[in-house]
């Protein structure tokens, strides 16, 4: 196994989270454990700006990949 870095997005207004909602688009989650974890910091940034106007955050972390 290895590990790979992971990069969340939080909005700093609501603090909700980005997650895939299943038919190609994103939606909004309170809990980070119900989030969507985005592969590259770039693809994490460019959800900032498209969701939500500049005003959010990335948090990378490390998973374990099968």
């Amino acid at each position: 196994m290895q590990v790979a870095p992971r990069y969340y997005v939080q909005g700093t207004e609501d603090h909700a989270f980005l997650r895939a909602d299943g038919e190609g688009g994103v939606d909004y989650t309170p809990l980070i454990t119900n989030a969507t974890p985005f592969k590259t910091g770039e693809a994490a940034a460019d959800a900032v700006a498209d969701h939500f106007g500049g005003e959010a955050v990335v948090f990378r972390c490390y998973q374990l990949e099968s």
